[in-house]
């Protein structure tokens, strides 16, 4: 089976992460990458990207998808996957699908605020969804897509795997993730109600933050593949607060903490809660008395949290890969029926 995947190239995407888990399987994979490859389209170098990134020109869009649209046509993939909201117009997916035997899937890993109308707008020529979020599923169905799965997102082994805990923390309290209010709110009530634990906060737009107790914490430079996993590893306690638009979902970090040994201390996340058990695998919080009691007992008792760690990574590595996660998308595309496509 060949596999073409629309989406981002980075190493450390999750396009990159199903890669990886295909290649593994035997499988062949493309990637064919619409920033990049919209690039050549765009006059005035850097200030005409950053005017596309915030207002796409339909004209430099359209050169990109005809581009896409020959090259899927030249290499014949049994499979097009699109991840999240990369810019395919219908008429692409159209017109590919009149001329070669595939199947087109969307790859949905992100809140349904973040969904873009031409998404939406090719729902009835797509085979099926993959969504990230169980409680999107009937929503997917009513925007006029088929064969909707819940396949959540999951830990990557190639690149987060750490099967040993450290016998001593460089770090207390860790938060690595995108600065969001209701974030820098728990995050500050730590720090005040705990003044002694070195805690470190990493990830993106934190130069929003503003609350002065929090910017001696706060480290800008970014971490990626072995030194993200490596941070997670070297924390005590790896606070996960969920994103309000991802409820009830997990996030990436959710599966990345633990595969990584890391001990996770996180908010609710119904879809995943009856599989990461409470006090097994995984910690769970509910308020903020409950965030800081958690905290005290975890920082008093390691040898209890030592155990969370153990069990976490073995589940994880058991049931929540990308390995696992490829061969339930691939059994999800198989058992779909198959369009008709007409050979010019």
């Amino acid at each position: 089976m060949k596999v073409y995947i629309i989406g981002n190239s980075n190493e450390y995407a999750l396009e990159a992460s199903y890669r990886r888990a295909f290649q593994k399987m035997g499988l062949e994979v493309i990637i064919f990458d619409p920033v990049a490859r919209v690039r050549p389209y765009i006059p005035y170098a850097r200030l005409g990207s950053l005017f596309h990134r915030f207002v796409p020109v339909d004209s430099w869009q359209r050169k990109m998808n005809r581009e896409l649209a020959l090259d899927i046509k030249e290499n014949h993939p049994d499979l097009v996957l699109s991840f999240c909201n990369s810019p395919v117009l219908f008429s692409t997916i159209a017109f590919v699908r009149s001329i070669v035997p595939t199947r087109f899937f969307l790859v949905w890993p992100d809140p349904l605020t973040n969904l873009q109308a031409h998404v939406s707008e090719a729902a009835s020529l797509y085979d099926g969804v993959a969504t990230y979020c169980r409680a999107s599923v009937p929503i997917f169905e009513q925007l006029g897509f088929r064969n909707v799965q819940w396949i959540p997102l999951a830990a990557d082994v190639e690149i987060h795997c750490f099967d040993v805990v450290p016998s001593s923390f460089a770090y207390d309290l860790t938060f690595l993730g995108a600065w969001r209010p209701e974030r820098e709110r728990t995050l500050a009530t730590i720090a005040q109600h705990f003044p002694t634990l070195r805690i470190a906060v990493r990830g993106t737009d934190w130069q929003r933050n503003r609350t002065s107790l929090l910017r001696a914490y706060i480290q800008h430079k970014p971490v990626r593949g072995r030194d993200y996993a490596a941070f997670l590893n070297s924390s005590r306690i790896n606070l996960n607060v969920i994103d309000d638009t991802c409820f009830p979902a997990a996030n990436m970090r959710f599966f990345e903490v633990p595969i990584a040994s890391g001990l996770q201390l996180v908010s609710q996340c119904p879809e995943m809660e009856d599989n990461y058990q409470n006090n097994k695998h995984v910690y769970y919080y509910r308020g903020t008395d409950d965030l800081l009691g958690r905290i005290e007992r975890i920082i008093t008792s390691q040898a209890d949290a030592n155990e969370i760690r153990r069990f976490g990574l073995e589940h994880t590595l058991k049931n929540h890969t990308y390995s696992q996660r490829a061969e339930q998308l691939i059994r999800m595309v198989l058992d779909a029926p198959k369009k008709r496509s007409i050979q010019c």
